[in-house]
């Protein structure tokens, strides 16, 4: 009977089945590294609830089996990136996310048929998420004076109807409505920006099907009433 391999770099190894949007046209050297591999790198990172890069080396470096198979994963050319490679690479992630779960999205849409037997449809909405390191308070803001340098800058306020007053950012997310939900689109912003404004920027991602679009309240009916 041979070995069953570890669920985690079964997982790891699909993402190289994974379509990926054309890079757009950049100067320079190319990069040696390919971006799919700093995806496999995220996928480790979500499921092992690692945070920092830090974190994601010190488990990768555990002399296990696992581990030893995800490292060959993350190898290109026989060459493993460095410490400030995948701190570069990972930050730079989110800016090419939105492309590739748009890319994902369609191709899943298309293999699977989630419309076959069903009306067309999808939900927009977002959520808000915070902030790591705290929050930068409206008083401080205005001078210009960070209190400490955990906090994002970046972040923005906005109020929740669950949690009222929320410092960081906000998901927006488009998904098919169907036996299967498949994300479609995606944007992360501060958590100050409108949905309205951000909405319209994401359903140029939809498929060409052409399907009707449930915003949250729409969407909570058509639950009530079985029709999704």
């Amino acid at each position: 009977m041979l070995p069953q391999e570890p669920l985690l770099v079964t997982l790891v190894k699909l993402v190289d089945r994974i379509p990926i949007p054309p890079p757009p046209p950049k100067r320079g050297r190319p990069k040696f590294y390919p971006d799919r591999l700093f995806l496999k790198a995220l996928t480790i990172m979500i499921v092992r609830h690692l945070h920092k890069v830090h974190e994601l080396l010190s488990v990768l470096d555990q002399p296990t089996d696992e581990m030893q198979a995800l490292r060959a994963l993350l190898t290109e050319r026989g060459r493993y990136p460095s410490r400030r490679t995948w701190e570069r690479r990972l930050k730079a992630m989110p800016n090419t996310l939105p492309a590739q779960i748009g890319c994902l999205g369609r191709y899943l849409v298309a293999l699977i048929q989630p419309w076959a037997n069903c009306g067309r449809a999808v939900a927009i909405d977002s959520t808000v998420l915070r902030a790591n390191g705290g929050v930068w308070h409206k008083k401080d803001r205005e001078k210009g004076e960070v209190p400490h340098t955990a906090i994002d800058t970046e972040a923005h306020w906005t109020k929740s109807g669950w949690h009222g007053w929320v410092y960081g950012w906000k998901l927006h997310l488009v998904t098919v409505v169907a036996a299967v939900w498949i994300p479609l689109a995606a944007e992360l912003t501060p958590a100050n920006e409108a949905d309205n404004e951000v909405a319209p920027l994401m359903l140029r991602e939809l498929p060409p099907e052409g399907p009707f679009r449930l915003g949250r309240h729409s969407l909570q009916c058509a639950q009530r009433e079985g029709g999704v």
